[in-house]
């Protein structure tokens, strides 16, 4: 069993440099991270996505991902992780452009005399 708990707290610079982009954003998508959003809530509105996670939650700490879940369940629940994997991407260069806005913005008024 792989265990990822150790992974949180750990500094930026631990990673390799290409662990930082993004893997499943299309070029359109990197451009414009918004559309993730519009694409997410396309696929589910914030109800269905509540239950959605439930559901997710409930088969993964069940056990019963093979056992109890349709193939439609399984290709649902590999959506939602797709959708999720997204999001996640595109919320973390979100972070990263309102970073470097802020960054840009101090640096602007150190040098306003």
């Amino acid at each position: 069993m792989i265990h990822h708990f150790n992974i949180i707290g750990m500094k930026k610079t631990d990673y390799p440099t290409w662990e930082m982009y993004s893997r499943s954003l299309t070029n359109e998508e990197y451009a414009d991270p918004t559309l993730v959003l519009d694409e997410l809530f396309d696929f589910a509105h914030l109800p269905e996505w509540r239950t959605l996670l439930w559901d997710w939650l409930k088969i993964t700490v069940s056990g019963s991902y093979n056992t109890e879940t349709t193939a439609a369940e399984r290709a649902s629940i590999l959506c939602v992780y797709e959708k999720l994997q997204k999001l996640i991407e595109a919320s973390h260069l979100l972070y990263i452009q309102q970073k470097t806005s802020k960054e840009n913005t101090k640096e602007k008024e150190r040098h306003i005399f």
